[in-house]
Order: structure tokens, then sequence, then C-alpha cells
């Protein structure tokens, strides 16, 4: 290329984070402003929610709803960014990985903040479940594996989920061992094995959360 100034991360010799002096100044402070608080908040709120108030649904609704999520927003970022969003001779590659990673980061920020919505200050109940099996992931120090429970969530319904359990609850449930990845319908045509109080919170926004299992004596 003859002109070095002209290549698409210095268009003109300018930065391409730097505001472009032919445009309204406030406007473009208030788009990178913006997509700061949706690219680093997003993944922030959203690991918020999933810390501390995870629904309690099955894990195919959530891997189905995610995906659909960020196939919306990414589709959705062709309306909202246009091709003269972008620095000038970006290639094409870059900027449709800019809109996956938008897609990927609205999900996160609209999980986190519906998820905290629902569960922040409500109330916790709890409810015995019939448990089917555990099953811990492969870490070679069993203090750093995570420990799973597949229980029966929804009585009277058979519908298994896997929910984090502490090692103490894990170690003392007599339930038997399967495989990481059991499909859903072997899960759910499992027979009780055992059962654990399950401590949830009222969602106010119509979901269950997760708060923890404790093991009750039957």
């Amino acid at each position: 290329m003859s002109n070095v100034q002209e290549v698409w991360w210095r268009p003109g010799g300018r930065s391409p984070f730097a505001l472009d002096p032919t445009k309204p100044r406030l406007p473009q402070m208030g788009s990178m402003v913006g997509q700061f608080l949706i690219i680093f908040g997003g993944p922030a709120v959203g690991l918020v929610t999933i810390k501390y108030y995870p629904f309690l649904i099955e894990d195919r609704t959530l891997y189905i709803g995610g995906l659909a999520s960020i196939v919306f927003w990414f589709l959705a970022s062709f309306a909202m960014f246009g091709s003269e969003s972008f620095p000038r001779g970006m290639p094409q590659f870059l900027k449709l990985q800019f809109r996956a990673g938008f897609g990927l980061c609205m999900s996160f920020l609209l999980l986190g903040l519906f998820g905290i919505a629902n569960g922040y200050d409500t109330p916790l109940i709890s409810r015995d479940v019939a448990v089917v099996a555990k099953h811990t992931t492969r870490h070679s120090d069993p203090a750093k594996r995570t420990y799973y429970v597949a229980m029966r969530a929804w009585p009277p319904s058979r519908t298994v989920v896997e929910v984090g359990a502490p090692r103490e609850v894990y170690d003392r449930l007599s339930v038997p061992l399967i495989a990481i990845g059991t499909p859903q319908a072997d899960l759910d045509a499992m027979p009780d094995s055992g059962f654990v109080r399950l401590i949830v919170g009222e969602g106010r926004l119509g979901l269950q959360w997760f708060k923890g299992i404790e093991v009750v004596a039957r």
C-alpha cells in the first residue's frame, strides 16, 4: 500500500478509537460509552446472575434461549451499526467478529439485568425433591472439581435437572454415578434414589432461582 496512513486501523493517520473530526462529537461520545458498557458491563452483569441468581430451568432451555438471543442481536447489529460505523477499509471478517461479540455481550447484559431484577431480595422457599444420580467434573484435584446432583426439581414432573452441590452434600448422597453428558431422556427415565431439600427463590418475574440444596433424612 502506497500510503501507510490510509490502512484501515489508521484512516488518515487517525486512531480508530479517536473521535472523527468530521462528525458531531456528542453522538460519537455517547456511542463509545454505550459500546463500552455493553462490551465490559454485559459479561460482568451476566456473571453476577449466574453466580447469585441462577435460573432453575432445564439446561436445554438456557442453551436454546442463549443461542437465539445471540443470533437476534447479531442480526440486529446490522440495523444498529452500518458500514459508516466502522473504520474505513476495515476487513469484513473483523466487522463480523464485532457483530458476534456484540450479540454475545448484549445477551449477557440482558440475562444479567433480568436475573437480578427477578431474584434480588425475593423470599426463599424449600421443598423435598427426588434425586436420581450424581457426577463430578474430571479435574484431577477433588478440591477443584464441580459436583452435580441430578434431581426432579418440579414434582410431580419427572423432568430431571442437574444443579451444582457442595461436596459434603454430594458425598452423603448414595445415588448412582453417571457420566458427564448423559442424555436428558436417560436421566428422566432413571428411578428415584434419594431425596434432598431444594432451596429456591420466588422470582418476582415468574422464574424461580436456585439457592442451594441440603441432605434430608428419610
